[in-house]
């Protein structure tokens, strides 16, 4: 099974909104690396441009590690907060800003796992 799809097939979820209103980007699904200062740069003036989401963004670029009895798992996520928009937008440009930075550069995983 593609590291990018559940156990019924269906593709993961690589951006979707969470409870408090934020936008988290599950940017380490879709590319298998942590996002860079120029992709964030690029995300925020995508998000003021397209989507109206300014000028007050805050953007956060986490990894994070876990382990467990013979697990270890890293997950790289991007949270998007934009006060003010109450539309879908920000979410859509978010989805295709981090579609984008898979196709510039992606790291394909290493299946050691397998």
């Amino acid at each position: 099974m593609p590291s990018d799809q559940t156990d019924t097939g269906e593709p993961l979820p690589v951006t979707f909104m969470a409870d408090d209103g934020s936008i988290v980007i599950n940017f380490g699904i879709l590319c298998g690396r942590e996002a860079t200062q120029a992709e964030i740069d690029r995300l925020a003036q995508a998000l003021n441009d397209q989507a109206g989401a300014g000028p007050n963004i805050t953007i956060v670029s986490s990894r994070r590690q876990d382990y467990g009895l013979g697990i270890e798992t890293v997950t790289h996520q991007v949270t998007v907060e934009a006060t003010g928009v109450l539309s879908a937008l920000p979410e859509a440009v978010c989805g295709s800003w981090v579609e984008r930075c898979a196709a510039d550069r992606r790291v394909e995983s290493l299946g050691l796992g397998s």
